[in-house]
């Protein structure tokens, strides 16, 4: 089984590339969604709003992704130190989720994993990927993009932040894909790179099976 690494810059397209994964054959681990239903388990729940208050519960009793992201992403050092705490509330809980979402895919025989983590090299899950894809595009694209999220210029920014500097996850990655150009383009990319590997997969299962 190949697992693909995908990493890049917020709202640069990683998405679509890992979209465009599962359509080619490969199943889609997204730490951010696993992450998100997470944050309504009760133990989770309970949790966040002794910490940050009832107003990050919405009316149905489900957390409220727009004020806990007002709480958390920013520049002062209360957001910090409430960054810090919601990681280390949700974080090991994702990890784990995660473990177990590639060993079903193994016992599954699945035949790749596109591995989306915004911390990959942080939280050195890198070191389970054969390889890492880095997705970047132009901030007047990103822009553009990340208003289709309702994010501002400035919750871009401050997500950006947070995470490594987009040069040094190009530097560290095997494949570097500038998403400037249009989706045919990009998915003639993401498929060219899939067919290389693939293939090298089964030319190297075969020299192993002519070895026995």
């Amino acid at each position: 089984m190949i697992i693909i690494g995908i990493v890049g810059s917020p709202a640069g397209g990683k998405s679509t590339v890992a979209r465009h994964l599962v359509e080619l054959g490969a199943t889609w681990i997204h730490a951010d969604s696993i992450a998100k239903t997470l944050l309504d388990e009760p133990p989770i729940l309970q949790k966040l709003v002794e910490y940050f208050g009832p107003s990050v519960q919405g009316q149905d009793g489900t957390i409220d992704r727009t004020e806990l992201a007002k709480r958390v992403f920013g520049d002062d050092e209360e957001n910090r130190i409430s960054l810090s705490y919601l990681e280390s509330v949700v974080h090991p809980a994702t990890r784990t989720r995660i473990r177990d979402l590639i060993s079903d895919s193994h016992i599954a025989s699945h035949h790749a994993i596109a591995l989306e983590v915004p911390l990959m090299f942080e939280s050195q899950w890198d070191l389970v990927c054969d390889e890492i894809w880095c997705v970047d595009a132009s901030l007047e694209r990103r822009i553009r993009w990340a208003r289709a999220r309702n994010w501002t210029e400035s919750d871009l920014k401050n997500r950006e932040s947070k995470q490594l500097p987009i040069q040094t996850k190009k530097q560290l990655s095997n494949l570097v894909i500038i998403n400037d150009g249009d989706l045919t383009h990009l998915r003639a990319i993401v498929s060219a790179r899939w067919t290389f590997l693939t293939q090298r997969t089964e030319n190297q299962n075969s020299k192993h099976c002519m070895q026995f």
